[in-house]
């Protein structure tokens, strides 16, 4: 018995957990002296996150996404000015976000830039999921020890971790999102949300700025509450090394749940809504090597590749309906016990 890397095949690593177990299945990696040590990490590090979607996911589990950066994501790499707004389209929905600026050490207010890249994508995971518990988002004294929280590597420097995370909550925390959906009959409808009311900045013997503490707007918690979409933590931190894997897994949690039918896209839909400026072909690759990483740990996931593009099936949300209704009752029991 081996691990299944080809979707294709009969048994996929669902089915080999189901009917072999995880200490089979991690024990025959190990013995398997044909796979290099790269490849071999590879095969466990996949095993143990299919495992732990499979197990029940208990309610401390449960991300949340806004369906906005769901529908479409931000810049997987950082824009050429600090002062241009992202705009994004699927379909009828349209995502722009605007930059917003701070004082810098010049004592000069000027553009922080559009938030961007994996960074980006789980600091916004992270303050929507604590964004439906409390309007005060605290991200902690120590940069270090909140990293640690998401489970990603801690290191200092200028090349370190550290220092891009600060950059990316700051343009995050100052950002402005807008939320535009053409209806049907004509008209488009604007929903405007400034993310914060305000932030709490710490400054560093680094220098540059952290976000202590975010203090959300009403209007945005009210828009999250109404428009969140439930995915799974551990999830997340399988894929949280590349922006197209959360993108596509985001956006799978969201599109395919609310499906009726079956639905075909062809490659510049697609492009459009993972914000790539790949041709169709390079964006097919890239695909069949990220579609079966995020079905890992979204075993439900019916996607298809068809010739031009890809075709979605209906299918069952990656977390459970009745587990978020649990989420919701028990945020609401404590927002109870404080007033």
């Amino acid at each position: 018995m081996g691990l299944v890397d080809d979707e294709s095949q009969e048994l996929t690593v669902h089915d080999q957990l189901d009917l072999f177990g995880l200490d089979a299945c991690v024990q025959a990696v190990l013995g398997n002296e044909t796979l290099a040590s790269a490849d071999r990490r590879r095969a466990l590090r996949r095993i143990e996150a299919a495992s732990r979607v499979m197990c029940e996911v208990s309610p401390d589990e449960v991300a949340f996404l806004h369906a906005g950066l769901c529908q479409t994501g931000l810049p997987h790499s950082r824009p050429s000015t600090n002062w241009e707004p992202w705009q994004r389209s699927n379909g009828r929905f349209h995502l722009i976000v605007e930059p917003g600026t701070l004082v810098n050490q010049s004592g000069k207010a000027a553009h922080v830039g559009v938030p961007y890249g994996p960074k980006a994508r789980l600091i916004f995971m992270f303050i929507n999921t604590e964004g439906v518990k409390s309007k005060n988002v605290l991200l902690g004294r120590s940069m270090s020890a909140w990293m640690r929280r998401l489970g990603l590597h801690v290191s200092g420097g200028d090349n370190g971790t550290i220092r891009p995370f600060k950059e990316q909550t700051l343009r995050l925390g100052r950002a402005r999102f807008s939320f535009q959906f053409e209806a049907e009959g004509g008209g488009i409808g604007v929903s405007d949300v400034q993310l914060a009311d305000k932030l709490h900045l710490w400054v560093t013997d680094e220098s540059a700025p952290w976000l202590e503490e975010v203090e959300l707007t009403e209007k945005f918690r009210d828009h999250l509450r109404e428009h969140a979409v439930p995915l799974c933590d551990h999830a997340v931190a399988y894929l949280s090394d590349s922006c197209l894997k959360l993108d596509f897994y985001a956006w799978a949690a969201w599109r395919l749940p609310r499906l009726q039918r079956p639905l075909r896209l062809n490659w510049q839909q697609l492009a459009a809504t993972f914000s790539c400026s790949d041709e169709p072909k390079r964006l097919a690759e890239r695909l069949r090597k990220v579609i079966p990483e995020v079905r890992t740990v979204y075993r439900d996931m019916r996607v298809e590749f068809t010739r031009g593009g890809l075709i979605l099936f209906p299918s069952k949300p990656p977390v459970p309906k009745t587990l978020v209704q649990v989420q919701h009752q028990l945020i609401t029991d404590k927002c109870s016990d404080r007033s």
